[in-house]
């Protein structure tokens, strides 16, 4: 089940990486790299809980993946938020909460936190003003990053 895990997990770094390059840069998150990417977490996770026989981690998985779809189409429909950091989410759900929903938790939040400390400092410095639209997606998944790479470090600890 490992290596199962540890395919799905890289093939989740890779593309998020690039959807985080893409949205620093144009502020977009293309549905072109979005679906495929929840595809690959949905056949891979499903795959990863079937060979382990851990089933409960995709039912968390499913639920993380439910509320911040749901909290964030929220923030969406009564703020202004695009709608690629609701669908964005809905993704990282899956794959944060297939590790734990503390996992899960801890991603949002630090994204959440990136992107409020670099708002409040480009603030600061002037290069944006409270209304400037500004890429969420790539502090979204640095969030994400940040509390996969706590769990594994906690993992290999023991």
């Amino acid at each position: 089940m490992e290596w199962v895990v540890g395919v799905v997990y890289a093939g989740f770094l890779f593309a998020s990486g690039i959807l985080a390059w893409i949205d620093a840069r144009t502020k977009r998150l293309p549905d072109k790299v979005l679906f495929p990417l929840c595809g690959w977490g949905l056949l891979g996770l499903t795959a990863a809980s079937w060979a382990g026989g851990a089933w409960w981690r995709l039912a968390v998985a499913a639920i993380a993946a439910a509320l911040f779809y749901g909290l964030f189409w929220l923030l969406w429909f009564f703020g202004p938020m695009g709608f690629g950091d609701v669908k964005l989410v809905g993704v990282l759900g899956l794959f944060l909460g297939w590790a734990a929903l503390p996992v899960a938790v801890a991603g949002l939040l630090l994204g959440m936190l990136a992107a409020c400390v670099a708002a409040l400092g480009g603030m600061a410095l002037g290069r944006v003003g409270r209304k400037s639209m500004v890429a969420f997606g790539p502090y979204l998944i640095l969030g994400a990053w940040a509390a996969l790479a706590a769990q594994a470090v906690e993992l290999i600890r023991g």
